[in-house]
């Protein structure tokens, strides 16, 4: 009874302080890829099954920028965004992307971000050994106004890089784990395509591992 009592704590501990910290929902279990183009809303999009509209939003929800990167004529981007979890306050850290129009407006958003599969007993177990992943969206993804965004604009080839990593994911989900591989760590890998580099402090809890990525990749953040 003491040793589960400690695991307990241990995982409620490092569950307060390490980034990634957000239960999926049963929707979010990880579904086949689609590789066909489809509508959500009124413009194509690759990944149906990342978007909102099972939960009534095809658009998504936009979110006030916090920095941004984003070049004219560009025509498509990522976007990296914290949200709080219900659950844990550390939160939760995730990626939007889409298309844009000439104007830099955005035409689509689709939402992947790495949560443990289990539920609670998955984010206590992923305090110990890594856990499965699940990469779709809750909905809380699509319902909770973030706490911060990083949009970066994205060339075609850039995003065609995106599309395949998103796609490889989709088909073997990483495993999630609270110190080595959590939400935070997915998120900001993704970035990669666009020659983005993560945040050197990896174990700060997705509320505060948003700023350290954009302080690292040079960008500033929008005051107000």
């Amino acid at each position: 009874m003491r040793s589960v009592f400690r695991f307990l704590l241990a995982a409620l501990t490092a569950a307060s302080l390490a980034g990634c910290q957000s239960v999926a929902s049963v929707d979010s279990a990880t579904a086949p890829v689609d590789a066909s183009v489809k509508t959500a809303g009124t413009t194509p999009v690759e990944f149906p099954q990342l978007t909102c509209a099972k939960y009534g939003k095809p658009l998504g929800l936009d979110a006030k920028l916090t920095a941004s990167r984003v070049r004219k004529g560009d025509p498509y981007y990522i976007e990296f965004r914290y949200r709080k979890s219900y659950a844990i306050i550390s939160g939760h850290m995730y990626d939007v992307f889409g298309r844009l129009d000439k104007d830099g407006n955005v035409l689509t958003r689709q939402y992947i971000g790495l949560f443990p599969s289990g539920s609670v007993l998955g984010l206590y177990g992923g305090a110990i050994v890594p856990v499965p992943g699940e990469l779709l969206p809750s909905s809380r993804d699509c319902d909770y106004t973030p706490g911060a965004a990083y949009r970066v604009s994205l060339t075609a080839d850039q995003y065609q890089k995106l599309l395949v990593k998103v796609r490889q994911a989709l088909a073997h989900p990483p495993l999630w784990h609270m110190e080595f591989y959590n939400c935070n760590h997915f998120a900001a890998g993704l970035g990669s395509v666009a020659g983005l580099r993560p945040a050197d402090a990896h174990l700060l809890p997705s509320f505060a591992y948003i700023h350290a990525f954009i302080k690292a990749n040079g960008d500033k953040e929008v005051s107000g």
